[in-house]
């Protein structure tokens, strides 16, 4: 029986069209899983770039924000030329020192933790303050001297009953 299966297979190898599309197919779906089923670290089992899966885009959180900065006077500031980095750069600080921040907070129980994402703004403020003074102190720019001073903002966007909300809120000042 083996015998007989053996010529049926190899010829139908020979037929199958597109051959090294199907080495990958098999190569992603059966052989990187099963190398690296064991890998330490169970965020990269199975992964195998660029042949990967993105699970992050598979759903999306119901709310988002962005930074921006402002002048005393509320009118916002080029964060390049005046602080020499770019918005997602802040953000991205602006945020690990957030969920930082909110781990020190109680929350509703009682108990350390609080989602970054809850926070007030008065809870927000000590990180806002001090990732302004953060950014004015570092900056090499004459154009930071211009403004006497800075106000950083987290606008909160959400959906609200089929209509993308945007509502600022103050967060830093110096």
């Amino acid at each position: 029986m083996i015998s007989q299966l053996i010529p049926k297979l190899n010829q139908w190898c020979l037929n199958l069209p597109f051959k090294f599309h199907w080495f990958f197919v098999v190569l992603t779906a059966v052989v990187v899983p099963w190398l690296t089923a064991s890998h330490p670290v169970k965020a990269q089992r199975g992964e195998w770039y660029p042949f990967s899966n993105f699970p992050m885009y598979s759903n999306f959180e119901p709310t988002a924000y962005y930074v921006y900065i402002t002048d005393k006077e509320d009118k916002p500031v080029a964060m390049i030329p005046t602080f020499g980095t770019w918005p997602t750069a802040v953000k991205k600080a602006y945020d690990a020192k957030l969920k930082a921040h909110a781990k020190t907070l109680l929350n509703k129980k009682g108990k350390l933790g609080k989602p970054s994402k809850d926070l007030t703004s008065e809870e927000c403020r000590p990180v806002g303050d001090a990732m302004l003074k953060q950014l004015r102190d570092a900056s090499k720019f004459p154009e930071v001297k211009k403004h006497s001073g800075y106000r950083l903002y987290q606008m909160d966007i959400y959906l609200d009953n089929g209509k993308i909300t945007q509502k600022p809120k103050l967060v830093g000042e110096v």
